[in-house]
């Protein structure tokens, strides 16, 4: 089959209009309607439906995007590969990460990379864990690094731990949590404003997680999306938050922030752990940044 029948498929789904896939194709209209027609003769079934001059996908047409989005992906990771193996020092590699890996830790791992092997391009998505987990099972990206408090996930992605990602109580340096040599109780925690992270996040997971566990409500404070506007919060004193020691790790170096271990906390480690696909190759690329990352790790 043609690719970009599916292709057309795909964007059809996305756009609703003739016009609009013919542009993000680059082809004429006439173009997409002939390819659109083909798809219904092979398959003997009407795909799409137009309402109000919006294209829909019927019932078939969702069952046939839920394949051409996989296949789509097999043959860019198949592209992927044959130019790989064109040159094992050129290639494109795409890794994914959870918002800490991607933020603290991947910088230098590809920096060190880079300094090897200059030919090859690297790219960054930072997104939530979740959402790097689908994208790894679509395959969308070769690996990625993600924040978990365990390895199993119901996709079946291959994952091998890397290092610890301790979670801890954050705080401004003059706040009235600090100077208590870490020790602190949970009753304590529900006495001050809290920053919880965004939904899909595993921190606020394994924060809820830790209320649940002591039976404590926090002090309402803020919902934020992002680290950097948690930790600008928290340098404005008064709010605590849960968040990665390696995520302040600068600010309590500089004696702007403090932090302290969670009280009473017995869940297992908080990893950092590499992902990728059990059928996605092991190109040189991946074997070479794995092998970097594991030793960076250690």
């Amino acid at each position: 089959m043609n690719f970009i029948k599916l292709d057309i498929l795909v964007l059809l789904h996305q756009h609703k209009k003739i016009t609009a896939v013919a542009d993000a194709l680059g082809v004429k209209q006439p173009t997409v309607t002939f390819h659109l027609k083909s798809l219904e003769e092979l398959y003997g079934v009407p795909l799409f439906e137009v309402y109000g001059g919006k294209y829909e996908l019927t019932r078939a047409g969702q069952a046939l995007l839920h394949y051409a989005r996989k296949i789509r992906a097999l043959g860019l990771e198949a592209g992927r590969v044959m130019a790989e193996q064109r040159s094992p020092e050129r290639g494109v590699f795409h890794i994914g990460a959870s918002y800490v890996a991607g933020t603290y830790l991947l910088p230098a791992w590809m920096h060190y990379y880079r300094s090897i092997y200059p030919e090859v391009e690297l790219r960054l998505t930072i997104r939530t864990a979740p959402v790097i987990r689908q994208l790894l099972e679509e395959r969308h990206l070769d690996v990625g690094f993600i924040a978990a408090t365990g390895a199993a996930g119901s996709d079946g992605l291959r994952t091998e731990a890397i290092c610890e990602d301790r979670l801890v109580v954050a705080f401004s340096a003059d706040h009235p949590l600090a100077g208590r040599n870490g020790k602190l109780e949970p009753e304590e925690l529900a006495c001050h404003p809290f920053l919880l992270h965004g939904v899909q996040s595993t921190t606020r997971e394994l924060t809820e997680h830790w209320a649940n566990e002591h039976g404590i409500r926090f002090h309402n404070g803020m919902e934020l999306d992002s680290l950097e506007t948690i930790k600008r919060s928290l340098l404005l004193g008064g709010s605590i938050t849960f968040i990665s020691h390696m995520a302040i790790a600068e600010e309590v170096t500089s004696g702007k922030l403090a932090y302290a271990d969670l009280p009473s906390h017995s869940a297992p480690p908080r990893m950092i752990y590499a992902c990728y696909h059990p059928q996605r190759w092991m190109s040189p690329q991946m074997k070479a940044f794995l092998q970097l990352v594991r030793e960076a790790g250690a």
